[in-house]
């Protein structure tokens, strides 16, 4: 909560610059404010302001939240017909832009800087001001940030690339031999059947392991039998 000394000095500059409408809107009698510009919102309003971040507009509330001596300060250097008459005065700043735009513009980050260095006791120059920035922005065209090699690796990796290593890779590839497919393989082939009469590599030889089939007719494995005896030996019956 704003101590008694906070709300006495707010409810003082409340009745003047315009103050006691919103600076947005125009609702009257605004309870928040926005410091970064030293002007006085209503509660809708103070929601918008909290949508565009901290960066751009850092919101508070008159009587509720705690408060900062640079940011009472800031308020004292601001008012909302100061930041009026200053941005409107902006070839940037149209007033049916919305929120977001308004806020976004070289004219609201120059009324920031103005604030600030006002409200710290210094003496701000537009034209110095206005010089600065665009240095910057120069500065920010001749030199752009280079991505670090972690954020391009990180980049070639959500586009799908594999990530660079000192050492090879061994991951898979078209010439990795997949044992687990190569067995499959082998183990869909049929066995050969060596039987008598087959068509396998066995090329029709009765023999299995050395001894006649016992599939084979008698006539037939005594005509293998004969087939196979020393010519000087009688045919056996």
């Amino acid at each position: 909560m704003a101590s008694p000394h906070t709300r006495r000095a707010l409810q003082d500059l409340k009745h003047k610059d315009e103050n006691s409408r919103c600076f947005e809107c125009g609702a009257h009698n605004p309870q928040w404010v926005s410091v970064t510009y030293g002007i006085w919102i209503c509660l809708e309003c103070s929601g918008k302001h909290r949508g565009l971040g901290v960066h751009l507009s850092f919101v508070r509330s008159v009587t509720m939240d705690k408060w900062k001596d640079i940011e009472l300060q800031k308020m004292k250097a601001g008012g909302n017909k100061k930041a009026r008459e200053f941005l409107e005065s902006q070839s940037d700043w149209e007033e049916d832009m919305s929120l977001q735009q308004k806020y976004n513009t070289k004219a609201a980050s120059l009324y920031r800087d103005k604030i600030q260095t006002e409200a710290a006791g210094g003496a701000w120059n537009e034209a110095q001001a206005k010089k600065a920035t665009q240095s910057k922005q120069i500065s920010s065209v001749r030199n752009p940030t280079k991505p670090s090699s972690t954020t391009s690796e990180n980049n070639n990796l959500s586009k799908g690339f594999p990530k660079s290593t000192s050492t090879p890779s061994f991951q898979k590839n078209s010439t990795t031999i997949n044992y687990s497919s190569s067995t499959s393989s082998y183990q869909n082939q049929e066995e050969p059947d060596y039987s008598y009469g087959s068509g396998g590599t066995g090329g029709g030889s009765s023999y299995q392991n050395g001894s006649i089939s016992s599939n084979v007719s008698f006539s037939d494995k005594k005509k293998l039998e004969n087939l196979n005896r020393s010519s000087e030996l009688p045919p056996s019956g």
